[in-house]
């Protein structure tokens, strides 16, 4: 008798003992299932600091690099909420940034510099544009085989700040043209109501051959080539919000360039990207042609040895004196105050 009591007694020591031990495990059931992408899903820092861009036409691959930084989320991992406004000719992006309904904008070099001769407030974070775009074409069948030959001949200029470089350009070449205001159609020119008219190569360009006009139809005159290599699309923003939010734009910039450099190396997820946001805001796009603009865009960008985002002294006084030779207006600062980042 005393030894089976013994046993029993040692039986339930042990049975306590290890119940005691399963107590203090994890209920399985209680963990939450981790993801395998977790980590990567999660941003470095939650989104906080609201930043609202406006670029200075409508949505297209043209600015595939901001699209392409709040898509892979690196708008985000700087701990920024970036809201992307709709641009274009009834949003015009200087009014929206001088009134204060746009925080950052996207402006040509030339546009920033006559429109900041007022007050002097403008701030250039990037330069994304390293070579001009701007071109004149005309018809060859419309008598459009020389620059003498656009004198008084009909040429299509659009409404916004983007004809200055063209008016220059007749003024320099002693030119008297009928001017022909126009949006960002090209029925006019395929209809032969304009002779000449002012394109973009990664835009109206393209368009001008997919509407089934041969290059060798044309007489093409690129500024590039012309002596007014005036380089384009730059990231603005008012002194006062630069001071107030240095490192926020700074983080914004540095975003924008990532995403630049991500829309380049990986052209056929950023076109349909591109093509998703173009049809959410009901804008007639084509795959052909926004990968097109997307391609001459990484020339653009490419086109120095800098690299993507700075602006040269060179290319800001060589605007600047061109508009100062023109007897038109022109900002009052300096490189250094107009592109802090050079410091």
């Amino acid at each position: 008798m005393k030894i089976l009591a013994t046993g029993k007694y040692l039986f339930l020591v042990i049975l306590a003992i290890a119940c005691l031990i399963m107590s203090c495990k994890p209920k399985q059931n209680e963990e939450k299932p981790v993801s395998v992408n977790a980590n990567l899903a999660k941003p470095k820092t939650a989104a906080g600091f609201t930043i609202r861009f406006r670029p200075q036409w409508i949505h297209q691959a043209q600015y595939a690099g901001v699209y392409m930084a709040a898509k892979k989320g690196y708008f985000s991992n700087y701990g920024l909420n970036v809201e992307i406004q709709t641009g274009g000719p009834e949003n015009p992006a200087f009014d929206s940034i001088n009134s204060g309904k746009t925080d950052i904008t996207q402006l040509f070099l030339l546009t920033a510099l006559s429109r900041d001769s007022e007050q002097n407030n403008l701030v250039n974070l990037a330069q994304i544009s390293q070579k001009s775009s701007l071109m004149l074409v005309g018809k060859k069948a419309r008598g459009i085989n020389s620059v003498k030959d656009l004198n008084n001949k009909k040429i299509g200029l659009w409404r916004t700040d983007f004809r200055e470089l063209s008016l220059i350009f007749l003024q320099k070449n002693n030119l008297i043209m009928n001017v022909i205001n126009i949006d960002s159609s090209i029925n006019l020119f395929l209809n032969d109501a304009l002779d000449v008219m002012n394109v973009m190569r990664y835009n109206e360009y393209h368009s001008l051959i997919q509407a089934g006009i041969n290059p060798d139809e044309l007489f093409v005159i690129p500024f590039s080539e012309n002596g007014l290599n005036i380089i384009e699309d730059g990231i603005y923003t008012t002194k006062d919000f630069y001071r107030d939010h240095t490192k926020e734009c700074q983080y914004f910039t540095e975003a924008v360039i990532d995403g630049w450099l991500y829309a380049i190396n990986h052209q056929e997820e950023t076109v349909d990207v591109v093509l998703d946001i173009m049809r959410r805001h009901h804008i007639r796009a084509n795959r052909a042609h926004q990968a097109w603009m997307l391609s001459e865009m990484r020339d653009v960008l490419l086109a120095h040895s800098e690299g993507i985002g700075h602006l040269q002294e060179s290319d800001f006084n060589t605007a600047k004196n061109l508009l100062k030779q023109q007897g038109l207006p022109f900002t009052k600062q300096t490189y250094r105050e107009f592109y802090p980042y050079e410091r």
